[in-house]
C-alpha cells in the first residue's frame, strides 16, 4: 500500500451509480414503475423495458435516458413529470432498504476522509436521489459537495465537474467512475481518471482511464496523481 502521511489538498470526485452504489436493485424497479405511470397517463411507451435496457442508460443525463428508453425526446413538462415519478419510486426503494453500496465503499471513504482528503460526488442523477443515498448510508459528514446535473443545470458531466472544481478548494483532484461519461469528465478537466471495472461499463468505455480497479478498496493502494 502506498503510504501517504496526509491527503490534505486532495479532492476525490466520485460518480454515484456503478461507482459508490450498486444501484440496480434500487433504480431498475423504479424505472419500470415509472414506465407504468407513463402508460397510465396515456403516453406512447414501449410495452416493456428489459433490465439490460435500463442498465445501459446509467450514467446518462435524464433527457438522454428518456430519449433512449422511449425512442423520442420528451418536452419540458413531460420530462419534469417523468423525473418526479422516477424520484418518487427511488425514494420508496430507499425507504425499503434497496440501496446498497459496493463492498468496501464506506470504509474506504472514511479512511480517505480521515487522511485529510476532500470527497465529492458528481452524478447525472437527480439531486434528491444523490443526497438520499448518501444520507441513508450515513456518510453525509464525509462529503464536501454533492453535485448533480439536474441540480446544477449542466448538460454534460464535463461541465458539472468543472463547476465542482471551481467551488471546492483543492490542490489536486482525481475522477473516479465507471462509465465513459466519467472518463470524459475527468480528461475534459485535465484530471487523472480511475475506472471502476466492477460497475456498469460496456467493453471499451474505460479505455481512456489512467488506471482501472476491480474493487473499490483498491483506491487506498493507489497514488491518485497518475
Amino acid at each position: 500500500m502506498v503510504q501517504i502521511e496526509s491527503r490534505k489538498g486532495q479532492l476525490w470526485i466520485f460518480d454515484m451509480d456503478g461507482t459508490l452504489l450498486d444501484s440496480a436493485p434500487l433504480a431498475v424497479p423504479a424505472f419500470h414503475a415509472t414506465r407504468a405511470r407513463m402508460a397510465q397517463a396515456g403516453w406512447e411507451v414501449p410495452d416493456a423495458w428489459s433490465d439490460d435496457q435500463v442498465l445501459r442508460t446509467f450514467g446518462m443525463t435524464h433527457d438522454h435516458i428518456w430519449q433512449q428508453l422511449l425512442g423520442y425526446r420528451l418536452d419540458h413538462e413531460r420530462q419534469q413529470s417523468a423525473d418526479r415519478w422516477l424520484l418518487e419510486a427511488e425514494v420508496s426503494g430507499l425507504q425499503e432498504g434497496r440501496a446498497t453500496l459496493f463492498t468496501g465503499v464506506a470504509d474506504t471513504l472514511r479512511e480517505l476522509h480521515a487522511q485529510g482528503a476532500s470527497l465529492s460526488v458528481a452524478s447525472n442523477g437527480q439531486q434528491a436521489y444523490i443526497e438520499g443515498i448518501i444520507e441513508a448510508s450515513g456518510l453525509t459528514p464525509l462529503f464536501a459537495g454533492l453535485y448533480s446535473a439536474a441540480g446544477r443545470q449542466t448538460s454534460t458531466k464535463v461541465e458539472l465537474v468543472r463547476q465542482l472544481l471551481s467551488e471546492i478548494p483543492h490542490q489536486r483532484a482525481v475522477m473516479v467512475g465507471d462509465r465513459s461519461s466519467d472518463v470524459e469528465a475527468g480528461l475534459g478537466n485535465g484530471l487523472p481518471v480511475v475506472g471502476c471495472a466492477f460497475g456498469f461499463a460496456d467493453d471499451g468505455e474505460l479505455a481512456g482511464a489512467s488506471v482501472r480497479i476491480n474493487r473499490f478498496a483498491e483506491l487506498l493502494q493507489l497514488h491518485p496523481w497518475l
